[in-house]
């Protein structure tokens, strides 16, 4: 089997809100007050091929963009490895490890945000290359125009801001930033989730072309199962900030096996089933700041038996290349 480009070991991501001194004194005088953490990810273990687009799906506040987050570097792991290329990223340093930091780029959600209001598309996109040796200042302009023509943008509007561009644009814009540090890793955080139906028929095949050009390998984050189906060949399913099935796309969506996976795929619409009534997932996500013990889907699980609340079942292997955790899902 090829070994893969990224490997997440026993990822968790905590974050505590500590007290300030009006809530020490507080607690010292016999408040409950305490400090909070929330657990965002817990414990999570994954690995993703070169060339290959694994889709990371859940409900929102389930911890997928801060597990993107963590693998791109921008928040670093309470817990557990992020590997690029079987090296631990955290370990590397020097110009190992400005290698493995410019391998991994992220593309955000909203690309309004992401971009700087105050810095034109020029420099957005060329300063990143300028900064790590990439491209001399002299052939910085070049380079930004070739960097755009590759994501479909007009390399005479570089001297634009990025509220002169439509949201589409601007997601193009955000991509070619990434693409300019020459990447072979990206993390894709919703990054269709907020332009246009039309726009993002668009974005998806630029993603599957540089891909194909580039020789790209992708996490994609997004909520929009029909989006994964169509771009992903493997899928992860997280919930409350644990994966509970991971498989190729075709199995998993003509046969789920966690209970999760099963409701969520059952209440996504399709035009074969115009007639069917909604009934949603009963109950609501438990709080990440105090998640239930045992599997954290348990109190909304038709299954859920008093092991699902007393032990928490990690991915078992079910057949190659799949894995799902839950102690009864032979039953579902």
């Amino acid at each position: 089997m090829t070994a893969p480009l990224l490997e997440i070991r026993g990822v968790s991501k905590r974050f505590t809100k500590r007290l300030d001194v009006a809530g020490k004194i507080a607690q010292r005088l016999g408040s409950k007050i305490r400090e909070e953490t929330v657990h965002a990810v817990d414990a999570v273990d994954l690995s993703i091929a070169p060339g290959e687009v694994l889709g990371l799906v859940g409900e929102s506040g389930c911890g997928k963009s801060t597990l993107g987050r963590v693998v791109a570097g921008i928040h670093g792991a309470s817990d557990g490895q992020v590997l690029y290329d079987g090296k631990d990223i955290a370990a590397l340093t020097g110009a190992e490890k400005r290698a493995a930091t410019l391998a991994i780029q992220m593309i955000f959600q909203d690309p309004f945000a992401s971009l700087n209001p105050r810095m034109r598309v020029e420099d957005i996109i060329g300063e990143a290359p300028r900064v790590h040796g990439l491209v001399s200042a002299s052939d910085a302009s070049n380079y930004v125009d070739e960097v755009m023509s590759k994501v479909g943008l007009d390399p005479s509007l570089k001297r634009r801001y990025p509220h002169q561009f439509s949201g589409g644009q601007r997601q193009r814009i955000g991509i070619a930033r990434a693409l300019a540090v020459k990447p072979k890793f990206l993390v894709c955080d919703e990054a269709i989730a907020a332009l246009d139906v039309s726009i993002q028929a668009q974005v998806i095949n630029l993603f599957m072309d540089l891909r194909e050009e580039l020789g790209l390998t992708y996490l994609f984050i997004s909520h929009d199962l029909s989006v994964v189906e169509h771009i992903a060949d493997r899928v992860a399913i997280m919930y409350l900030g644990r994966i509970v099935e991971s498989a190729p796309t075709e199995a998993l969506f003509a046969a789920p096996k966690h209970p999760y996976t099963k409701a969520l795929l059952a209440e996504a619409p399709r035009l074969d089933q115009r007639k069917r009534d909604f009934a949603p997932i009963e109950g609501e996500i438990p709080s990440p700041l105090d998640p239930p013990p045992g599997c954290h889907f348990n109190p909304r699980c038709p299954l859920a038996r008093a092991d699902c609340r007393e032990a928490r079942q990690m991915l078992e292997t079910i057949s190659p290349g799949r894995a799902v955790a839950c102690h009864h899902w032979t039953e579902t």
